[in-house]
């Protein structure tokens, strides 16, 4: 049943609850068949829009950039997170090399939430010239300044409480005629009965955001843009005519992000 008292962040309306999970839930518990952490008498519940579907947790609201540090991204991270540290940035740039071909040594790109980093030293080996990252929690790195051509924020959104001040700060950072491409995993048609029981509602992992396409299309809308899903984690937004777009539509829908590519398909793996 709704509850009066929590309100979407996203679009005001009513929500309900959509379950418990303890705060060591990890994502890779999945991908490896058991528990990575001990259970916790942490709980954490989550909500969900009865409007626009999205489903959040206020769990994180109170916490500060050291709490983040010293909880979630901290030297056990990867073990909630295993393909972070090198696989998905090997992955990431395989794929931005693929698309981006021969204009890549002309793209000006920020990738915001960057981790180490490595994502954008792989590009720059294979021609890049002009590459930014930003993390708050793994590079050291200044807030990003400027305007770019291909702005990424691979697998940032769902780690993020304030949804409205994440999309503020990433559609400043386009640049005209540019593209801003998200990868977050949509919610899956059977959200409504597996709530917080979903792989990638997992606190141990920082995941306390997670989107339906109409709740993304509402926030980046307010800001002027059109989304677009390539697949169910990729997603691709422009503020009109864009000369990348097209390149992203061809190979998008060929990327897995939030998995490993040692999947052997039966399942997701950690996001």
């Amino acid at each position: 049943m709704p509850n009066q008292n929590i309100i979407c962040p996203v679009c005001g309306g009513p929500t309900s609850a959509a379950g418990e999970v303890d705060f060591n839930k990890s994502g890779a518990d999945w991908f490896e068949g058991e528990r990575q952490f001990p259970v916790s008498d942490e709980v954490v519940a989550y909500h969900r829009c009865r409007s626009c579907g999205f489903m959040f947790t206020g769990y994180f609201d109170s916490w500060a950039g050291d709490d983040f540090l010293a909880r979630v991204y901290n030297a056990d991270y990867a073990l909630a997170d295993p393909p972070f540290l090198d696989e998905r940035p090997r992955r990431l740039a395989a794929y931005l090399e693929c698309v981006l071909g021969e204009v890549l040594p002309e793209v000006s790109l920020l990738d915001y939430g960057a981790g180490e980093g490595k994502m954008v030293e792989g590009l720059r080996r294979a021609g890049l010239e002009q590459g930014v990252v930003y993390d708050p929690y793994h590079a050291s790195t200044p807030v990003p300044e400027g305007r770019y051509e291909l702005v990424t924020a691979f697998e940032v959104v769902e780690h993020v409480p304030d949804q409205g001040a994440l999309f503020d700060q990433l559609s400043a950072l386009v640049a005209p005629g540019g593209v801003l491409l998200l990868s977050t995993l949509l919610q899956p048609e059977d959200i409504e009965s597996t709530g917080a029981g979903w792989w990638y509602a997992c606190p141990r992992n920082g995941h306390l955001a997670f989107h339906t396409l109409d709740s993304l299309a509402l926030l980046l809308d307010a800001r002027g843009f059109a989304v677009e899903s390539l697949t169910t984690e990729l997603h691709m937004a422009t503020r009109g005519p864009a000369r990348l777009a097209p390149r992203f539509r061809q190979v998008g829908q060929t990327l897995e992000v939030s998995g490993s590519s040692s999947s052997d398909g039966e399942g997701p793996v950690a996001g």
